[in-house]
């Protein structure tokens, strides 16, 4: 999927992203977690800008609560 670094991806997209991560890779949540910052942003929390993080640390967040 090609990304524009001018628009903020949402909470849901991430929520969707996480999923099919961890549903395809069988990882928990903190491997997802460190998997999507190391592939999705490539190493650089900020690629997308300080919003989308804050997006993908909210959806992070919800998915960590539902596993508890």
């Amino acid at each position: 999927m090609r990304l524009h670094h001018s628009s903020t991806l949402t909470a849901e997209y991430f929520l969707s992203y996480a999923q099919l991560v961890m549903n395809s890779r069988d990882l928990s949540v903190e491997e997802t977690q460190k998997f999507m910052e190391d592939f999705f942003f490539k190493g650089e929390p900020l690629v997308y800008g300080e919003s989308t993080r804050q997006q993908f640390l909210q959806a992070m967040e919800q998915i960590k609560s539902q596993s508890k």
